[in-house]
């Protein structure tokens, strides 16, 4: 034994993260991505770097007192150096990656549905209208026990990537679901048979007072253009009357850069106008600029943004606020300014790596600082033309979590008195919103769930009415409410003069 038996024990302790570490700047340094995907590969010989890197790895594999797993070495160390890069870069691992790319697809293959996570309950939310879910009966409300053979217990109850693979499949195969129904406390067993179904990234939709159309941006997916086009062509496509427009991008985490610039053509009338510019590693720069062939004409446009609108949901607004197009209404947005691709990797995952910065059309770059260390103040992001202020609401931790958690109380508390059954069609007929008022059982009950006050409850009788709204009469009812009562629609109409 040597006297210097700590230091060993030490440097044992810590091979594994030195050939973690090592096992990605190799990776990272034996290639490097060149435009369109092609990879350069570094002259080794004049590298000591490399040298000395295969040094080390070859005394770790060869000398390392135990087993080194050199596949989990190189995942944890990917994801290490990845880490250490700017906020947006991140590896994806081979089993996420799929699952990942569908989301921005446009469409997926499953069984149609929608969950949420609640009391370590996985809670339906939505059932799609003949989707296979729909076609073996499950309901809103249900809970989902298992999917298959795997029982959906406390890993994937806490984990929206595990539920989903699981009742996620090939188009045509069939998984069985196991569910428990509260209304009726019985526990079913459906046999779903998977399809591919679309993922809508536009919507609601809808025309306001027959003189402003409202479109709704959840996220730029591969379909955004097409679906926005369809969107528009619905609302503005007869030409009796020019209307105005409502764009809300809030909470829109950004998507393809393509599919924004392709959208922005549609708003900016004239030709050869910037839309954004990138600039490279190298200082190449690349310019989106206008078509100016719109296939709409549009009157006034409001756009809605929040601090949850990111990326390409920013550059749309940058674009549109240089070139005074639109009336930015809200809050800061939260200020991505960087454009990621990806990159397969040969163990089935990838690299979604930042490989340039955009800038608006006037030049600014939008991302906030990042680098660590940095203590610079300067929050950067697209600053509204019109702020709507954070309410004492938005910062309570309680309201938050009484928000997050509104769709399984109205799921579970079922209207009372003010709505009307058609027994033939087994929907909702009519409304009565006199028979709901701020002080109806319902918000009370509702205040007295989330340990809300009385102080809130007018604010909790306003999302109570448009989420009944929406969950028996649909999205354009509840549409029609949010524009009575959510302060940024409101904000919008003033701008638009409407009375």
């Amino acid at each position: 034994m040597s006297v210097n038996k700590s230091g060993r024990e030490n440097l044992q302790i810590l091979f594994p993260l030195i050939a973690a570490l090592f096992l990605i700047i190799g990776f990272m340094l034996g290639s490097f991505f060149a435009p369109l995907g092609r990879v350069k590969t570094f002259n080794t010989e004049n590298s000591s770097a490399i040298g000395t890197l295969n040094e080390a790895l070859g005394f770790l594999s060869s000398k390392y007192v135990d087993p080194l797993d050199k596949d989990s070495l190189a995942e944890e160390a990917i994801s290490f150096w990845m880490s250490n890069l700017d906020p947006f870069s991140t590896y994806i691992k081979p089993n996420d990656l799929a699952w990942m790319n569908e989301r921005l697809s446009g469409s997926y293959v499953g069984i149609g549905i929608e969950f949420m996570i609640k009391n370590d309950s996985i809670l339906v939310v939505s059932v799609l209208d003949n989707g296979p879910a729909a076609i073996a009966g499950m309901q809103v409300g249900d809970i989902l026990i298992a999917a298959g053979s795997e029982i959906l217990g406390k890993t994937s109850q806490t984990n929206s990537a595990n539920i989903i693979k699981n009742v996620r499949g090939k188009e045509g195969t069939s998984v069985v679901v196991k569910i428990y129904r509260p209304s009726t406390r019985k526990f079913i067993s459906l046999k779903c048979i998977r399809k591919g179904l679309d993922m809508p990234s536009v919507g609601p939709f809808l025309n306001y007072n027959k003189n402003i159309g409202y479109i709704r941006i959840k996220e730029f997916s591969a379909t955004t253009d097409q679906e926005f086009m369809l969107a528009m062509d619905s609302l503005f496509g007869r030409k009796e009357k020019r209307k105005d427009l409502i764009l809300d991008l809030r909470g829109n985490p950004g998507g393809y850069l393509e599919k924004a610039t392709h959208m922005l053509n549609q708003l900016i009338p004239e030709s050869g106008k910037i839309m954004v510019s990138t600039k490279s590693k190298s200082g190449k720069e690349t310019i989106f600029k206008s078509s100016g062939r719109p296939f709409f004409s549009t009157g006034n446009i409001v756009v809605l943004m929040d601090e949850n609108a990111a990326s390409a949901s920013e550059i749309v607004a940058g674009a549109l606020q240089d070139h005074k197009i639109a009336t930015i209404i809200g809050r800061r947005s939260f200020g991505k300014g960087l454009v990621q691709a990806q990159y397969k990797l040969s163990n089935g995952g990838a690299l979604k790596l930042t490989i340039a910065k955009f800038y608006t059309p006037s030049g600014k770059l939008i991302q906030n600082p990042y680098h660590k260390g940095d203590t610079s103040s300067v929050k950067r992001g697209i600053f509204p033309d019109v702020l709507i202020p954070l309410a004492a609401l938005d910062t309570m931790e309680l309201w938050d979590n009484a928000k997050r958690l509104t769709i399984p109380f109205v799921i579970k508390n079922k209207p009372d008195g003010f709505l009307t059954y058609n027994p033939a069609k087994g929907k909702v007929a009519s409304v009565n919103w006199d028979a709901f008022l701020p002080d109806h059982k319902l918000v009370t009950a509702y205040l007295t769930e989330f340990n809300l006050g009385d102080e809130v409850r007018l604010s909790a009788w306003k999302r109570l009415k448009v989420a009944y709204a929406k969950q028996y009469l649909g999205n354009e009812a509840a549409m029609s409410i949010e524009f009575e009562v959510d302060p940024f629609l409101k904000e919008a109409l003033r701008n638009l003069k409407v009375k």
